[in-house]
């Protein structure tokens, strides 16, 4: 005997076959997730205000410290422009030369044969002061770190041999801290000293000029 299947359904009382918890939990899951992201948004505006208005108050902070700021920066040039001054002065210190000790001992070497008649320390050639290539700032001192300096004496004698004793003297001892004495160079602008002499018809004696290069001053510290 078969089964018989009654279907007494009409087709208005049919329902979807999906199951009735994801029906219902699908939009109460959108639902929730759109406050979410709503709620998100939210929060992230509030943060951006937050900061917006912290940026606003350090400007403000900025603009009120922008003249004490320039006041400082002003001074911080002033003293970079006299540090540069002292550090010059300190060159120039450094560099320094004394003659007293050598004029006090040339007095006793020279014999009674030979009269000065003029002792000179020519004035150096005028110093570079030209800013280097790229250099903004302002020049306080040199830009070549030696200056050179010379040594003159001009008097009379008795005769040359008076004059070369009294050279011999001056080219040992204390004399050696002053003075250049480079006789056997093959330059003659680097020689030390150079002499110049010549008979005097009025006085019966020789006149002479000698002239030492003597030591540089350098300037650095």
């Amino acid at each position: 005997m078969k089964a018989v299947h009654l279907n007494l359904l009409k087709d208005s009382e049919r329902l979807s076959s999906s199951p009735i918890r994801l029906r219902v939990l699908a939009p109460i899951a959108s639902v929730l997730a759109l406050l979410g992201t709503v709620a998100w948004w939210g929060f992230l505006y509030t943060r951006i205000m937050v900061k917006e208005g912290q940026v606003s108050a350090l400007d403000r902070e900025i603009a009120s410290k922008k003249a004490a700021y320039d006041a400082v920066t002003a001074k911080q040039g002033e003293i970079s422009a006299i540090e540069a001054q002292v550090e010059q002065i300190e060159y120039y210190l450094a560099g320094r030369r004394t003659w007293g000790e050598t004029l006090t001992a040339l007095a006793e070497k020279i014999p009674p044969t030979v009269q000065l008649t003029k002792l000179e320390i020519p004035e150096p050639p005028p110093q570079k002061m030209v800013p280097p290539p790229g250099f903004k700032g302002v020049m306080w001192g040199p830009t070549e770190p030696d200056e050179k300096m010379a040594f003159v004496l001009s008097g009379r004698a008795t005769g040359d041999k008076a004059v070369f004793s009294m050279m011999d003297s001056l080219e040992t001892g204390i004399f050696t801290n002053s003075l250049i004495i480079a006789k056997n160079v093959s330059d003659e602008k680097d020689r030390s000293p150079k002499v110049t002499a010549r008979p005097d018809a009025k006085s019966n004696m020789v006149s002479f000029e000698i002239e030492y290069r003597a030591k540089e001053r350098s300037f650095s510290k």
